[in-house]
């Protein structure tokens, strides 16, 4: 097919945003090719891991037409759903398939029963991996609005588990990570053995986040041994923004994105996959 031979694109949906990235082929460090950004109302997109996410499904539909637009000829998409659509969990992992023994370890703690589940494993490190499992028709929802739209999805995944396994692939040192999604939050706390502690919160913008955050941060990185000297990388969305607060309270925290193009900074999960 001639799709085949064309860049991949990772089509990123979020609460308020909509973004989509062409890395550009080559050895090295990784790239953007393309990337372009847009605006929904606000409503448009309610991420939730039980309820319909796709609120005003013709607006989504309507905005990735212009994406598409906007992007030109790309090849197949891959899907970025934002974490707050999924139920998040490490767990230590069993046997040859993963994926099997995490639907079996999460289904106890789904609020809907486990055959309507999608779920997917990251491996983290020896015997652990990172499981997710999004609710079906959920899935469905962005798969019919991409497919709308003019995608030819490859595949679908979640912020955290594509900006984590660039980073697992290209900077595994010692840290806690926060990924910033615009309703959202994943920490996770790596060392030599990968990731070692996993946590996912809604997010709460209101005034201090990021004092909260960096508190957040300290409780993840006290597995790592110390909860009080560790290193805080933040990305994501208002990432540069929170990380001058931490400056400003005298705290230290390092903040990871592409600067160019405009937008493309506030997608975690881009983040990772330029790592």
């Amino acid at each position: 097919m001639v799709l085949a031979l064309r860049a991949p694109v990772y089509v990123g949906f979020d609460a308020a945003t909509l973004s989509a990235a062409v890395p550009a082929r080559g050895f090295g460090r990784r790239r953007l090719q393309s990337f372009e950004r847009i605006h929904l109302s606000p409503g448009a997109i309610a991420p939730s891991a039980v309820s319909p996410n796709l609120l005003r499904p013709e607006e989504v539909r309507d905005a990735l037409r212009r994406l598409r637009e906007q992007l030109g000829r790309v090849g197949p998409a891959v899907l970025v759903l934002p974490d707050a659509a999924a139920r998040l969990s490490l767990l230590d992992v069993e046997g040859d398939d993963q994926r099997d023994y995490a639907r079996f370890r999460l289904s106890s703690g789904l609020p809907y029963p486990v055959s309507e589940a999608l779920v997917d494993v990251l491996p983290v490190g020896p015997g652990r991996a990172l499981a997710a499992a999004v609710r079906r028709s959920i899935v469905e929802e962005y798969e019919a609005a991409a497919s709308a739209a003019g995608f030819v999805k490859e595949r679908v995944d979640l912020a955290a588990l594509v900006g984590l396994a660039g980073i697992l692939e290209r900077d595994p040192s010692p840290r806690v990570h926060i990924l910033l999604g615009e309703t959202s939050i994943s920490l996770a706390a790596l060392d030599a053995r990968g990731i070692v502690a996993f946590r996912q919160r809604r997010r709460d913008v209101a005034a201090g986040e990021g004092e909260r955050l960096f508190a957040e941060a300290a409780r993840t990185a006290r597995i790592l041994g110390d909860g009080d000297r560790f290193r805080l990388t933040l990305s994501g969305a208002d990432a540069p923004t929170l990380g001058r607060e931490l400056e400003a309270a005298g705290l230290s925290a390092e903040t990871r994105g592409p600067v160019e193009p405009a937008g493309a900074g506030e997608a975690a999960w881009l983040a990772g996959l330029l790592a």
